[in-house]
């Protein structure tokens, strides 16, 4: 998934959090404003890929308690990363959308992965301590593979 297309999808989720969007060129319109050029066909993609619901008529978010089995924390970390890099041979840059890195960064905290040492979060970038360079590998690998999934 391009970063564009999962910052937009991250967009969404902000704008059915704050105001009650029913329809599809409602949500378009939305995004417009925001400065997102969307056609109705990648709206629909994007509604899909987020696996919105309508409750009372408006666009929300699946129940928290979703039948996939994956832990909210790990949710968390898939909605909020958008990429993953090594720095150095003990460290991770995570970068999230604006006012995102914190909360991810709790995620992460709270999951205790062994081979995280410690976290550090910002607005929009998390550093993250691994115990080495196998641990380094390990957590890029599984990074990666929560971006490549991204929400559901």
């Amino acid at each position: 998934m391009s970063v564009d297309r999962r910052k937009r999808q991250l967009k969404i989720l902000e704008l059915i959090s704050t105001r009650a969007l029913h329809t599809q060129e409602e949500l378009a319109d939305a995004l417009g404003a925001e400065g997102w050029e969307v056609t109705q066909s990648s709206v629909s993609r994007d509604i899909s890929a987020l696996r919105l619901v309508k409750v009372d008529g408006a666009y929300q978010r699946p129940p928290r308690n979703t039948p996939d089995g994956v832990h909210a924390d790990e949710r968390r970390i898939a909605d909020g990363v958008l990429t993953a890099e090594p720095a150095g041979d003990a460290m991770i840059v995570l970068h999230t959308p604006p006012g995102e890195a914190n909360r991810v960064a709790v995620a992460i905290d709270r999951l205790a992965w062994t081979d995280v040492v410690g976290t550090l979060a910002g607005d929009d970038t998390i550093f993250i301590a691994t115990r080495g360079g196998e641990s380094q590998r390990r957590l890029l690998k599984q990074f990666r593979q929560y971006t490549s999934r991204g929400s559901h």
